[in-house]
């Protein structure tokens, strides 16, 4: 649920709380319009919403837009800083906003050592909330775009273990009837991009992101 609710005390904030008097963020204010973060770039710093709202937005290569949504106080923005990986969102400021920041490398450290308990879950918290926001990309685009997609992430689980997963369940979490997929598989195949003939081996990888990333209208 959004918060409408702005953190003004750090006696009662999440954070501050679990700092113990001793918060690491640093506070800082931008105003409406102003990009906190650029979809594609690397964040540096983690930060967390104390008032106002954001919109987080992710376009397509040719600039349609694929996602909006809000964030309001109590978000935690940017965590890719913690993992060193590309932001799939641009984040903007709706309005004047207040908000903490602190290096990814330092929340890190903070959450606890690489092997202990909180930041092994932490870890895997991240790659879970990554894998299924690429999921809900799965439905985006044409449905070979699709089904290039679903191929090229999934390579070497759909050449090594073939039957592991049915037509059917693919087609539903792709969007598309069996036949289509069935239809898209043979195309690539036609085409020189995959072998389908047991499993879906990837043949021309390049050609298949290309594939990947087109976003023409189903």
């Amino acid at each position: 649920m959004l918060s409408n609710t702005p953190v003004s005390d750090c006696g009662s904030c999440s954070l501050g709380i679990a700092s113990q008097g001793r918060c690491r963020l640093t506070p800082t204010t931008r105003e409406s319009g102003a990009t906190i973060c650029a979809q594609g770039e690397r964040p540096r710093t983690v930060y967390f919403v104390k008032e106002g709202f954001v919109a987080l937005s992710a376009v397509s290569p040719r600039g349609s837009e694929l996602l909006l949504s809000l964030r309001g106080p109590s978000s935690l923005l940017c965590t890719e800083a913690m993992q060193a990986e590309p932001s799939p969102f641009e984040v903007r400021a709706l309005s004047r906003v207040k908000i903490c920041g602190i290096g990814g490398d330092a929340l890190s450290q903070w959450v606890g050592p690489d092997k202990g308990a909180a930041r092994v879950v932490l870890d895997l918290l991240l790659t879970e909330s990554r894998q299924q926001r690429d999921e809900v990309n799965w439905r985006q685009g044409d449905c070979l775009s699709r089904v290039a997609r679903f191929a090229l992430a999934h390579a070497r689980f759909l050449a090594d273990r073939p039957n592991a997963v049915r037509k059917q369940v693919v087609a539903r979490l792709l969007g598309m009837r069996p036949e289509t997929l069935s239809r898209c598989l043979t195309k690539l195949e036609k085409d020189g991009v995959v072998d389908a003939s047991r499993g879906v081996k990837v043949l021309d990888q390049r050609r298949l992101a290309a594939l990947a990333m087109e976003d023409n209208a189903a």
